[in-house]
């Protein structure tokens, strides 16, 4: 007798709703592991972008644990050169603070005497108001500072883990290999390759793109403001490249604070209003210039999809997700564009291309995993 397959056809309301059902336990998954999936995620993307040079070293025979040893120690030493930069000039810039203090009780007093002049509103009603008010803006300080306490102690436990995680995703690549090799027929390993091969692609420029980014808005900022006449122009400046971390809204976050000091230690409207009016033109050549065509179409997701990775991510697992929901949406296009069922889904996260990019799939094996051949 022949066997006939079955195939079950569900309605498209059903379909709908399983699909439905699968985002909503996606997304609790990502709620509520997010402690152990932040440092994951953040330790797999290092791994990409330290996988080159890694390779590079245990090519002129340096055992791997040691080639990533080396790996990790000089990606620490130059971020600990960066905050021992930020540190002297927070430094600097505390030095200034008694003097912004003063400054900000003058203009409190000035603004006292203009809601009084404008509303007829007393200097005694105004502290009457504010005293009604104080309780509340207490616990709402307190609860912001609890969030910041609990939120710092995490992000400090999880930076302990990134580079650990990162060290055996490296040393027992040899694994994820195997793994790769077992899960899929011979047939889809050349496709597999084709998607990892850009997905590391995808990752490498993102990271050395972003890395560009903010060393040229550093400069930028760092110029406009000595120009402008801005004490610790280098300290804001590297403050506000590095918030462009956060995609659309870091630079402005960067600005706030120049232009609060500039209103505090100066007497004149002039020097916060060019702040303001610098950084927005900064953040002008950023998004429609420098990260276009430094970071390209590489990470080649339409400004929509961006800013609700960017919401999506926030709301999920905070700043972390802010940095790593648009470079992760950019791999999950990168498999739907290369799974034919799933071509439009990709198209529709995209800034509408319709060239498929080329590749190497057959470098994959040699390229990513690569480890020694036993010796005969």
């Amino acid at each position: 007798m022949e066997n006939k397959q079955t195939h079950i056809i569900l309605p498209v309301q059903a379909n709908i709703v399983i699909v439905l059902l699968g985002l909503i336990l996606f997304f609790y998954v990502l709620d509520i592991g997010a402690n152990i999936l932040i440092p994951l995620v953040f330790s797999f993307v290092f791994s990409l972008f330290l996988y080159p040079l890694c390779r590079k070293l245990e090519s002129y025979k340096i055992p791997r644990p040691l080639a990533i040893l080396i790996c990790l120690l000089i990606v620490m030493g130059i971020l600990s050169l960066v905050f021992w930069m930020i540190y002297e000039n927070i430094l600097s810039f505390s030095a200034d603070l008694p003097q912004m203090q003063d400054r900000g009780q003058e203009l409190v007093s000035s603004l006292q005497q203009l809601i009084e002049d404008t509303f007829k509103l007393s200097s005694e009603n105004q502290i009457s108001w504010l005293r009604q008010n104080l309780k509340s803006f207490a616990n709402a300080g307190g609860q912001m500072l609890n969030g910041l306490i609990n939120t710092t102690t995490t992000f400090l436990a999880q930076l302990f883990l990134i580079p650990v995680y990162t060290f055996f995703i490296l040393l027992y690549r040899h694994v994820f290999r195997g793994f790769l090799d077992r899960a899929f027929d011979v047939a889809h390993h050349e496709k597999v390759g084709q998607i990892l091969v850009q997905i590391e692609s995808v990752i490498q420029k993102y990271i050395v793109g972003l890395i560009t980014v903010v060393s040229i808005i550093a400069v930028l900022n760092i110029i406009g403001l000595t120009m402008i006449g801005i004490k610790h122009a280098v300290f804001f400046g590297i403050l506000a490249a590095f918030l462009t971390i956060v995609p659309y809204i870091g630079i402005f976050i960067g600005s706030l604070l120049p232009i609060v000091y500039a209103l505090a230690m100066t007497d004149s409207f002039f020097y916060p209003l060019a702040v303001l009016i610098w950084f927005q033109v900064v953040q002008v050549l950023e998004g429609n210039v420098i990260t276009p065509n430094i970071v390209g179409s590489q990470v080649s997701i339409n400004p929509l999809v961006a800013m609700l990775a960017l919401l999506i991510g926030g709301s999920l697992w905070g700043i972390a997700g802010m940095i790593l929901f648009v470079p992760l949406t950019a791999m999950i296009k990168v498999i739907l564009d290369n799974v034919p069922s799933l071509t439009p889904y990709g198209f529709l996260l995209s800034e509408g291309e319709t060239k498929p990019k080329k590749s190497n799939p057959n470098s994959f094996w040699k390229k990513i995993f690569a480890w020694k051949k036993k010796k005969k």
